[in-house]
């Protein structure tokens, strides 16, 4: 548990919120273009009474049905149809029962809540449990995208019409693409711990030089974090405002106890998360062949209060991670991207209790 509390922390520093935000254990989270062809159906329906998890839907709309039911008609088509007919007073045939639009399906909600009854939402669906049952198939819902609200409707009728207008990697919703992120950070973090500090990874190495506490006697303390390229070429790395740097504190004493992680602060810059997070060409800095790019970092005890409950000596290790890859940018030499560690240095803190003040 302590683990998988220090992986979120670790996956927390690009600025995501454990409350607001996506669980680090999310299963695989899929691209809109990616759940346009997995699901087998596509509708938007009314949610239907509840029980024992299983729930129907009252299909008002079909965008996509199963691929291996040719003869299926969308209710849309049949009253399209219909409309046209009546002036004649002619009827359409009745179809076979297998080939009636199903306007009434079954779900079982497991891992999701199911919305309220009468609510109205569009269903990604691809995973039956039964083929068919009580002469309607059943599909398990059990993925965070197999529900969505119902004003992303038009949005799904475009990119489901025009499927290379939404082949750029985009998700269907913002929750989404912060559940792909901090899937993909929570791997990292994984990683990270048990990464040898001081390797040099595609060329670069991480120091840490010079962790100095500050003088408002609270453990606050400022390092300076030294990217080297070791390659015969020039390599950039993004150092925008929205960067990945942060430090791992482990007690020198080598107890078990998990180190405890600390991110660089945007806090100061009053700007939303994803704002920073978007790239220009001034967020990208060029080492030289053979040369290096030193920033320092401040960790202020105000921001991070776990620093005034630490007393003796630790050891200091700053990680750097980054999957800005400066794509769209003309930013003139390749850009690293990954997660990168340094060897520990020593630090001793002070215990801000004991410490006298004039």
């Amino acid at each position: 548990m302590q683990k998988l509390i220090v992986i979120l922390m670790l996956a927390a520093w690009c600025g995501f919120s454990a409350e607001e935000n996506p669980r680090a254990d999310m299963p695989e989270i899929y691209t809109f273009a990616e759940l346009l062809a997995k699901a087998e159906r596509i509708v938007a329906a009314d949610v239907g009474a509840t029980k024992d998890g299983v729930a129907s839907l009252v299909v008002r709309e079909t965008i996509k049905a199963p691929e291996n039911a040719p003869k299926y008609v969308s209710p849309e088509r049949l009253k399209r149809a219909a409309d046209m007919l009546a002036d004649e007073n002619l009827k359409l045939p009745a179809l076979p029962a297998d080939d009636k639009p199903p306007l009434m399906l079954r779900v079982h909600f497991q891992s999701v809540t199911a919305p309220r009854e009468g609510t109205q939402a569009v269903f990604f669906l691809w995973e039956r449990e039964n083929a068919q049952g009580a002469g309607q198939t059943v599909y398990r819902i059990g993925h965070p995208q197999n529900v969505y609200d119902l004003e992303v409707l038009p949005v799904v009728k475009a990119g489901y019409g025009r499927p290379r207008s939404i082949a750029d990697g985009r998700y269907l919703r913002e929750w989404d693409r912060q559940a792909a992120e901090r899937r993909r950070l929570s791997a990292t973090g994984g990683q990270l711990l048990k990464a040898k500090g001081g390797e040099t990874v595609m060329g670069l190495r991480l120091v840490a030089r010079r962790p100095i506490l500050s003088l408002r006697g609270n453990n606050s303390f400022g390092v300076t974090a030294v990217l080297e390229n070791t390659r015969s070429r020039a390599q950039a790395v993004y150092d925008g405002p929205g960067g990945g740097y942060g430090v791992l504190l482990r007690p020198k004493d080598g107890s078990e106890t998990e180190p405890v992680v600390l991110k660089q602060s945007t806090k100061a810059l009053g700007a939303d998360t994803a704002v920073l997070n978007i790239a220009d060409l001034t967020d990208f800095a060029t080492i030289s062949a053979e040369g290096s790019v030193a920033k320092e970092l401040f960790f202020d005890a105000q921001e991070n209060p776990v620093l005034t409950t630490l007393s003796g000596d630790y050891k200091l290790a700053i990680f750097y991670c980054s999957s800005q890859d400066g794509k769209g940018l003309d930013v003139g030499s390749p850009v690293w991207t990954g997660t990168i560690i340094s060897e520990e240095v020593p630090v001793h803190f002070e215990n801000p209790a004991a410490i006298k003040r004039p």
